[in-house]
């Protein structure tokens, strides 16, 4: 009698799994496949490319961007910074941090007028310079720059800082889409003046096909305009450019406030939701763009989430999300105490006092959170 065995195939891209040639498709790990009782399987690549249960993710970074930040790393040039101060948190990538770790860092940490005016410049600089040595980079608050970045914006200070820390070596200016890293050129190019015999050009950075702007510094040395990295850890690239607009403050956020008890949850929109599935009652500020709605679910959050969703009352929205499949979920239980934040990448965060809650956040697939201590402490 012949003998009849189900093939068994990766529930996302159909190929038949296997455990013997991890270069080959269909893979997976011969204990995954011997467990005969789970009825959906994935194979390594639909599993990782999927994320389902990993960290967030970092952004993307081309290879010609590698190869130009190695030739910075082997000419010990200076590292210019430029970070978006309201949402910059998960826009860190390991392969770049590798490449500038021990070089002579300077942060420009732009968008200072979007957070309350009367958070402490200095309580702002010192979580930077946390969020970067959390990222494995050294740097020290005296290395931040607060800015509001505009084509006329007064950056005497930061060229003066920039010409004493780069020892007569080149400078690279780096920074995701959108921080302000163009900004930060125009202006410093207004006072610019040049002392080399070579002129400012635009052109492909040597060995890459990166365009990038060559400032002459002296007659040894420039300052490079790098392309900005990627945003595609961010909620920003889920969106149509209306919900981008609605998303993405153009002044001062304000702050608001909600107290959830468990199985409560804040719906950001019709873009993600954060509730709390353990702890005691907790107070929670919200730091979100005016345009974007906040709203309370007291009970069966995720029904009440797609129902006012599908009735469009929830914005804005992104065209894409219409399921539960649509989200990644991450479970956040809070061992520290004090005040804390949750983050969702281009979105904006909450922050609450620590007291060992666990909280539930459900963003579009792909897009990353963070979780901190706090951005603007609470008023005691």
């Amino acid at each position: 009698m012949s003998k009849l065995n189900f093939v068994r195939r990766c529930h996302n891209c159909g190929a038949i799994l296997q455990d013997e040639r991890p270069e080959d498709v269909g893979y997976v790990l011969p204990e995954t496949l011997a467990n005969t009782s789970a009825r959906v399987l994935f194979c390594n690549k639909c599993f990782d490319e999927s994320r389902y249960n990993f960290a967030p993710r970092t952004p993307k970074v081309s290879p010609d961007f590698l190869t130009m930040l190695a030739d910075a790393e082997a000419s010990d040039a200076l590292i210019v910074y430029v970070v978006d101060l309201f949402s910059f948190e998960n826009s860190f990538i390991p392969e770049v941090n590798s490449l500038v770790e021990g070089l002579p860092l300077i942060v420009v940490a732009n968008k200072r007028d979007l957070l309350p005016e009367e958070v402490p410049d200095e309580d702002l600089r010192e979580y930077v310079a946390h969020r970067f040595r959390v990222a494995g980079l050294s740097l020290t608050r005296d290395d931040v720059y607060l800015a509001s970045l505009t084509s006329s914006a007064e950056v005497s200070h930061i060229s003066k800082a920039i010409n004493e820390k780069r020892r007569r070596h080149d400078v690279y200016f780096i920074g995701a889409e959108g921080a302000g890293k163009t900004l930060l050129i125009t202006s410093f190019l207004r006072n610019y003046k040049n002392s080399s015999n070579r002129v400012v050009q635009t052109g492909n950075y040597p060995g890459t096909s990166l365009a990038v702007m060559q400032i002459p510094l002296d007659s040894s040395s420039y300052a490079y305009d790098t392309p900005g990295t990627s945003l595609d850890n961010s909620l920003l690239s889920h969106l149509d450019p209306k919900s981008k607009r609605a998303v993405m403050p153009m002044v001062e956020v304000k702050q608001r406030t909600e107290s959830l008890t468990e199985g409560e949850s804040i719906m950001i929109g019709g873009l993600a939701r954060i509730e709390l599935l353990k702890g005691e009652k907790t107070h929670i500020r919200e730091f979100f763009s005016k345009k974007v709605e906040l709203h309370k679910a007291k009970s069966k959050g995720e029904a009440v989430f797609f129902k006012k969703l599908a009735a469009g009352d929830l914005l804005p929205a992104c065209p894409s999300i219409s399921a539960p499949a649509d989200f990644d979920a991450y479970d956040i239980g809070v061992e520290e105490s004090g005040d804390r934040d949750i983050g969702i990448a281009g979105l904006g965060w909450i922050s609450f006092i620590g007291e060992g809650q666990t909280f539930r956040v459900y963003v579009p697939k792909g897009v990353s959170i963070y979780s901190t201590r706090s951005k603007i402490k609470s008023k005691k």
